[in-house]
């Protein structure tokens, strides 16, 4: 997100609380305007578009607090990356929490890479290497200094970087917060927004650490989840009924939470779970208790509601029709009983 200056530091005087900014590319040379912009704006980040090619037209609003500001960036398409040495200016290290208010299509690489639409809402660690493409957008949100985050957290946020925040709950409070404070800033006094401002940034410090929290959890438990949950399938895949939401449910988790763990493990949820049932149905066609059943019966008894899908998916899961299967089996047991016999 682009600004101004770094955020001033603890103790800066108290007149600039809630001291509001507004700079654009109105009134400047079109051939100048991104280079307007790099220099008196883009203090984190470096714009990649030839300032030649086209006129480039941006506006920035920002709300100036100790330790945070609260910022509306506005403008043409633009492709950033992180500007070197960035982080060695006072404040050119902090986080923050960015709101896509409007946007055509924006790509993100940041811990990752991923693809942002309108109403996504993500942090930005501005100590870590960022690259952003952007059509016109439309995006606000707060910034936070390290140390308060660091504070808040208990650790270091190097592991929040381009995370997606919840739409509800929290999310959807400071979501619709930093919205309402940015749109009714200039109606608001200095004293007035710096109370909005300060609100913000205590639910966005709230945010980030719940945010942190359950992203330790989730690594320290995923392994004993991942066990869990998969006692769990073994033992349930042969209802039918039984998919996903019915693990969620028994296993206490979010359905986020459990979807991370297995991904951790290469797997998906819902395949573990077809998974086992066909297992189940290959160990019932070679059982005693599976003899004396047909083929739709035993589908049924592991799982499956339709014997199509059944002999389809056993097909592509063993290379043979059930009914093969359970005659190759036969004849191995017959084998097996025969040698025992002549030994």
């Amino acid at each position: 997100m682009p600004e101004i200056s770094p955020i001033a530091p603890r103790g800066a005087p108290s007149a600039e609380e809630g001291r509001l900014v507004t700079v654009s590319t109105d009134g400047v040379a079109p051939c100048e305007q991104l280079g307007f912009w790099r220099d008196v704006v883009l203090n984190r980040n470096r714009p990649l578009v030839p300032q030649d090619k086209r006129p480039f037209q941006a506006r920035l609003t920002r709300i100036v607090l100790s330790e945070t500001e609260l910022v509306e960036h506005v403008s043409d398409a633009v492709e950033s990356d992180r500007s070197p040495g960035r982080s060695q200016f006072a404040g050119g290290d902090d986080i923050a929490i960015e709101l896509m208010r409007k946007c055509r299509g924006v790509f993100m690489e940041h811990n990752g890479e991923q693809r942002l639409r309108s109403g996504d809402m993500y942090i930005v660690d501005y100590a870590q290497p960022l690259h952003m493409k952007r059509m016109r957008h439309r995006a606000c949100g707060i910034v936070l200094s390290r140390r308060r985050v660091i504070e808040a957290i208990g650790g270091d946020p190097a592991q929040l970087a381009g995370v997606r925040l919840p739409a509800r709950g929290l999310g959807a409070l400071l979501r619709a917060h930093l919205q309402a404070t940015l749109d009714e800033a200039r109606h608001m006094t200095a004293a007035q927004r710096a109370l909005a401002g300060s609100a913000a940034a205590d639910m966005a410090l709230a945010l980030l650490q719940a945010t942190a929290q359950g992203r330790i959890d989730g690594e320290r438990l995923s392994g004993g989840l991942h066990e869990a949950a998969r006692r769990l399938i073994a033992r349930r895949c042969c209802d039918s009924a039984f998919g996903p939401e019915q693990v969620v449910q028994a296993m206490g988790c979010s359905r986020a939470t459990l979807y991370r763990t297995f991904a951790l493990h290469d797997e998906s949820v819902a395949a573990v779970i077809w998974e086992a049932r066909l297992e189940l149905a290959h160990r019932l066609l070679g059982s005693a208790q599976g003899l004396g059943m047909s083929i739709s019966e035993l589908a049924l008894a592991a799982g499956f509601r339709e014997v199509t899908t059944f002999s389809h998916m056993f097909r592509r899961r063993f290379g043979m029709a059930p009914g093969e299967a359970r005659e190759r089996m036969r004849e191995s047991n017959a084998a097996s009983a025969g040698l025992r016999l002549n030994d």
